[in-house]
């Protein structure tokens, strides 16, 4: 962690080699580390991981002049969220819909929303027939790190027949990036 920032950095191969996207002489001159300094490298998702650097001394340094691309995942808001199968290629949850939709964090990884920004397919399978269109996502700061949403959510719930507080089942397909809306059940009043 930088400043409580991790420095991420990715493990690729290449013809069997492994090594950093940002190679190690990048890390050592941007960082402006000296011999006789530690780095910890702690495990992240996938090939990902975060970095902490130790002077000689054994203190944490902190490097508040580094500007650094962070990419950082959600945390979970879902309710009801199924995680069915944890390397699976489709993810499948249900949200009770309020006035806002969060992206579980396992669709923002899978969608690579951390990376960047981007359209996300929409499939209406609740709707005969079958509507298909783009979205637009955004990402919102939070204490520790980001959140990603889809856009246009009330428009969003137009198009889908959706209404607050109705129960969705949603998949997310990796391969196809694409997000299905497969069961809407309507909200009943306990109320007669």
């Amino acid at each position: 962690m930088i400043n409580n920032n991790p420095f991420h950095v990715r493990i690729e191969t290449d013809g069997g080699k492994f090594g950093f996207t940002v190679g190690i002489d990048v890390i050592v001159s941007l960082l402006h580390l000296e011999p006789g300094c530690f780095l910890i490298f702690t495990k992240y998702f996938g090939n990902d991981f975060n970095l902490k650097v130790f002077g000689k001394n054994g203190v944490e340094n902190n490097f508040l002049d580094v500007d650094v691309d962070v990419p950082l995942v959600p945390p979970i808001d879902a309710v009801n969220e199924i995680y069915e199968e944890p390397h699976s290629r489709v993810y499948r949850f249900s949200r009770s819909v309020g006035t806002d939709f969060m992206l579980p964090d396992r669709v923002s990884e899978m969608a690579k929303l951390n990376l960047c920004l981007k359209d996300i397919t929409v499939r209406l399978l609740n709707m005969e027939p079958p509507v298909q269109f783009t979205n637009g996502t955004r990402r919102e700061r939070t204490h520790n790190g980001f959140r990603y949403a889809l856009r246009r959510w009330s428009k969003f719930m137009k198009t889908a027949g959706i209404k607050v507080r109705d129960n969705v089942d949603f998949c997310f397909d990796e391969n196809e990036q694409v997000l299905s809306v497969e069961k809407v059940v309507p909200y009943v009043s306990g109320r007669n």
